[in-house]
């Protein structure tokens, strides 16, 4: 198997429980905005967080569902990384702008139906630049959950369990530095500089899971 049709394998399985995940998503927020109408729920703050777990899910998978299927058929650990680092950038992308447009849509359609959104700050009053930034935004923390996900996955497939838990504590002060650039990310001064430790993360562990891909032995 070439490694783009790798790549696109990875994706096109990727994208069908991402529709699943989409959908649900879609069910829970026209509940949310139900009970919201109600009276049983106030106000929410729209976030990233359900769709980063979903990611974070999908990077675990990697090494115990797609690694050993893909090895057993002649596949090397190289092609692997490659392949799925493309398809996780690409179902990134396209999770972003689904996530984007989706928040977007409801709050065009669903004052129009006489609810109010359930959350206060609206994407679609911000202007053109702050629904592009979103799409960055989202593009950026999927796709870093995503490699938590596999830098835990591959730790745990590598070296077991007990050894595996260290990796857990290992992703823990690179989640904690997302969440607290997720929170400080719209302050126009210092975006640039929250995008470059995004950025230098995002390396740090491709570099590792790289590493580790790379040596691990495939269990038969």
């Amino acid at each position: 198997m070439k490694q783009s049709q790798l790549g696109r394998a990875l994706f096109a399985e990727q994208m069908k429980w991402a529709a699943w995940f989409y959908g649900i998503m879609i069910i829970l927020t026209l509940g949310t905005t139900i009970a919201n109408h109600w009276g049983i729920l106030g106000n929410l703050d729209i976030n990233s967080t359900t769709s980063n777990v979903f990611m974070l899910i999908i990077g675990l998978l990697y090494s115990y569902g797609f690694l050993d299927y893909y090895f057993k058929l002649g596949v090397s650990r190289k092609k692997f990384f490659k392949a799925s680092l493309f398809a996780s950038v690409l179902l990134s992308v396209i999770l972003a702008f689904a996530m984007v447009i989706m928040i977007s849509l409801f709050e065009i359609l669903v004052p129009a139906l006489g609810f109010a959104v359930p959350w206060t700050d609206l994407l679609i009053s911000s202007g053109i630049l702050s629904f592009i930034q979103s799409i960055g935004d989202y593009f950026i923390s999927h796709f870093f959950y995503l490699l938590i996900g596999w830098f835990i996955g591959i730790g745990f497939y590598r070296f077991r369990w007990k050894i595996g838990l260290l990796f857990i504590l290992i992703s823990s002060p690179f989640t904690g530095m997302a969440g607290f650039l997720q929170e400080q990310i719209w302050i126009e001064s210092t975006i640039i500089i929250f995008y470059a430790i995004f950025l230098i993360m995002i390396v740090i562990l491709i570099g590792f899971i790289y590493r580790l891909t790379k040596n691990t032995a495939i269990r038969l």
